[in-house]
């Protein structure tokens, strides 16, 4: 009986088949943007390496995420970001950082020799309906962030960030804008905390 049956699902899947089917809807992919312009850095600058940022599996993801009650995780369907989220966030703190004339952000691959090295841990990047899924949810973006020693990975200091927006409207497009919002607030934050460091000469 089982082998009948998966012959006659194979002809009627066969005989439905065209010869060229038609393509599947592609996903519409969103970019976040940062806000300001690049400056040019003081000559004594602080130059820090930024690190891949660490994520548990369902941050590492191109998907862009949401929450239905705070606790459950979701994906919003026929949408995703251009990069995975550590891969964007990374770019974005480098991006942020050429914002400031003390410090210089570079990437791991760039071969920059630094004194010290800047991670961060992605502790929430998604939006929650915390007051039903019939009203706009909040962006929460939280960060772990370490600066330590590049050459032993000795601690200096950690800060954690927080940033939630409210979007305006229950769709994707408001949804991502939420995010993007939220996401450069915390990463202006660890930014601003950065330079304190530096100006302290803990860098």
């Amino acid at each position: 009986m089982m082998k009948q049956f998966l012959i006659v699902g194979a002809v009627g899947a066969l005989s439905a088949c065209s010869i060229l089917p038609e393509p599947a809807p592609a996903d519409v992919v969103y970019r976040l943007s940062m806000s300001g312009e690049s400056v040019q850095p003081d000559a004594d600058a602080a130059v820090i390496r930024v690190d891949r940022p660490s994520a548990t599996t369902v941050f590492n993801t191109k998907s862009i995420i949401v929450s239905p009650d705070g606790r459950r995780l979701a994906t919003a369907a026929k949408a995703r970001f251009p990069e995975t989220i550590p891969l964007m966030v990374q770019d974005g703190l480098i991006d942020a950082m050429s914002r400031s004339r003390s410090i210089v952000g570079v990437g791991p691959a760039a071969g920059t020799r630094t004194q010290t090295r800047v991670h961060l841990t992605i502790k929430n990047f998604e939006a929650q309906f915390d007051q039903g899924q019939t009203n706009p949810p909040l962006a929460v973006v939280r960060y772990t962030a370490t600066l330590a020693n590049a050459a032993d990975r000795t601690l200096l200091s950690t800060y954690v960030t927080r940033q939630t927006v409210r979007s305006d409207a229950i769709n994707v497009s408001e949804i991502v804008q939420a995010m993007e919002k939220a996401n450069d607030a915390a990463l202006q934050d660890i930014v601003t905390w950065l330079e304190q460091n530096a100006l302290t000469g803990e860098i």
